[in-house]
């Protein structure tokens, strides 16, 4: 029977802690209102302590007169430039001439010139960039851009 009684125990003592669980939480959620009536209740009104302050903000006072006040951003403020700036007209740079680096001569004349980071093998009657190839002799190049002629010579040894 001693033994029936201790494994009884474990289990009673179980049941007693949850019956004092379940005790406290009901009464913690009646005093919260929580299980109560939805009743709205009424609560008294709260003392602003700004009030008075805001009071005093908005009204006007009367002693100040509007026109007595200074304007905050006139005073300090830089005086206005006596100089004019002036605005220079930038030219743009000439466009860079083509090179020629070499010419073959023989029955069809051709040459080789080096424009704009681009090498370009001509005949005379070609047309590369804005260039118009007009004759290609063994000395010299002529090209044509705008209405006007230019002549590339022969590059000497050493250039």
């Amino acid at each position: 029977m001693n033994t029936d009684l201790r494994g009884l125990l474990g289990p009673l003592i179980a049941v007693v802690i949850l019956g004092v669980i379940g005790f406290q939480t009901r009464d913690a959620l009646n005093s919260s209102g929580a299980w109560a009536s939805r009743r709205p209740r009424h609560t008294p009104a709260t003392f602003d302590p700004y009030a008075r302050l805001e009071s005093q903000l908005s009204s006007r006072d009367s002693a100040v007169q509007v026109r007595a006040l200074r304007d905050p951003f006139a005073y300090g403020r830089a005086p206005e430039p006596t100089t004019k700036h002036v605005t220079r007209i930038v030219t743009p740079p000439a466009p860079p001439k083509p090179l020629l680096t070499a010419i073959l001569s023989g029955a069809d004349p051709r040459a080789l010139v080096r424009y704009m980071d681009h090498d370009y093998t001509i005949k005379a009657g070609d047309q590369f960039a804005d260039f118009k190839v007009i004759s290609i002799t063994a000395e010299a190049v002529v090209l044509e851009r705008g209405g006007q002629r230019l002549s590339l010579n022969r590059p000497t040894k050493g250039e």
